[in-house]
């Protein structure tokens, strides 16, 4: 993962924005922040510079953006020195970054995305009958079900006989399964470690509470890398931290 802005570095930029003004692109924020290229290409990749431009663009624009460079000083001193230059090559026409590209990159740099859910992409490739957060709630209490999402916590308590419980994320909401003993014992790896599933199992209602009590687990990293190929996104599905999961 590209480094992103520490409370200082972010600060400094914050102020050098109130002090001198909006920046006017890429070149001028690499120009004014002093920050280095892992660090601004990691602003780019994560929307932060979105209103300067498309992401594609920008990335090309900042390898002309001049650097500081540390020159000797009279009385032994050394001073910061870049020429406001303007690049000597016109920036081509490059494809943007389709929905997929954007989300994964979101997850990447910052392990979120404040811009379309994964599920909101998976959702018209799932099996037929999945439902989502909001459909769920129209369950018959019973019946049996099939939910997808991404796991963003996973919780085994001492006190709980080996039940786990899990909490996933769709585009609409969250859903709430549990994973009895003998079927974590099945799908450990999938409990423990999978970003996005698919979970099939019993709809349970009571008062207010909604639970799914799961029968069995299915990845859908597989599926994940399908779609993101079938758009052009090269390189395989991010890791569990890259969705959140915690």
């Amino acid at each position: 993962m590209k480094p992103l802005l520490g409370d200082e570095e972010a600060a400094a930029v914050a102020a050098e924005r109130e002090r001198r003004g909006a920046f006017a692109g890429v070149r001028e924020l690499a120009q004014r922040t002093g920050l280095d290229p892992p660090r601004l290409e990691a602003l780019v990749a994560s929307g932060a510079c979105d209103s300067l431009g498309r992401r594609r663009a920008l990335l090309w624009e900042l390898g002309f953006a001049p650097r500081a460079q540390t020159v000797p000083g009279s009385g032994g001193e050394e001073s910061q020195l870049a020429l406001p230059l303007d690049p000597t090559a016109a920036t081509p026409a490059l494809r943007e970054h389709s929905p997929w590209e954007r989300m994964l990159a979101d997850y990447r740099t910052t392990s979120l995305s404040v811009g379309v859910h994964p599920l909101t992409l998976l959702r018209p490739h799932l099996p037929k009958g999945t439902l989502s957060s909001l459909e769920l709630e129209e369950a018959r209490a019973g019946s049996s079900v099939a939910v997808a999402g991404m796991a963003v916590a996973r919780q085994r308590p001492a006190t709980a006989n080996g039940v786990v419980f899990m909490l996933l994320e769709d585009e609409h909401g969250q859903v709430n399964l549990i994973v009895p003993p003998r079927v974590y014992e099945r799908f450990r790896p999938l409990v423990r470690s999978e970003p996005l599933l698919l979970a099939r199992g019993r709809f349970e209602r009571v008062d207010r509470n909604r639970n799914v009590l799961v029968r069995e687990l299915e990845s859908l990293g597989p599926l994940a890398r399908r779609c993101a190929d079938e758009a052009d996104v090269f390189g395989s599905l991010p890791a569990a931290h890259h969705f959140g999961h915690r």
